[in-house]
Order: structure tokens, then C-alpha cells, then sequence
């Protein structure tokens, strides 16, 4: 599963990854049923995205973190964390 936006084609190794049976589920733009197999995947345990999310700020800080995650190579992924701000 590629949880994400990606500037450039994805390249890899396709052969051995269809010899290992691997099963690639990539869409141009998520549709429900997208979010809903990536969350259903999540939720298994099956698809652990542990290591995509670099960066959580508050987000009343937004304005400060979107030069971080726009422009910092070590930011993969940013979460705003919204919990707080209700």
C-alpha cells in the first residue's frame, strides 16, 4: 500500500515483487472504498505505517509547521493534530 502523494513515477523492482505474490493497490486520487481498505488494513495490524509519520505539530502551529513539512528532506509524513483545538 502507497499511503501517499508521490511527485515521480514509482519505480522499483516489479518482477521480484510479483514473484513474491505482493498485491500493489495505488490510485491517481483516493476513492471511499480506497480509505476504507487502507484503514481496514491499518486497523489489522496488517499494514503498519509506524515509520511514515515523521512530524506531529499542534494545529494551532500550522503556519509554522507547513515550511517543515514542504521543504525539510527529514520530514516524510506531518500530522496536525487536531485534538486540542475543538
Amino acid at each position: 500500500m502507497l499511503a501517499g502523494f508521490y511527485a515521480n513515477r514509482l519505480d522499483f523492482a516489479f518482477a521480484p515483487a510479483f514473484q513474491a505474490e505482493a498485491r500493489l493497490r495505488v490510485a491517481a486520487e483516493w476513492q471511499p472504498e480506497d480509505l476504507a481498505a487502507t484503514g481496514a488494513l491499518i486497523e489489522s495490524g496488517a499494514l503498519d505505517l509506524g515509520g511514515l509519520i515523521s512530524h506531529v505539530r499542534p494545529a494551532e502551529e500550522a503556519r509554522k509547521a507547513y515550511p517543515t513539512a514542504l521543504t525539510d528532506p527529514e520530514c516524510l509524513k506531518m500530522v496536525l493534530d487536531w485534538s486540542e483545538a475543538a
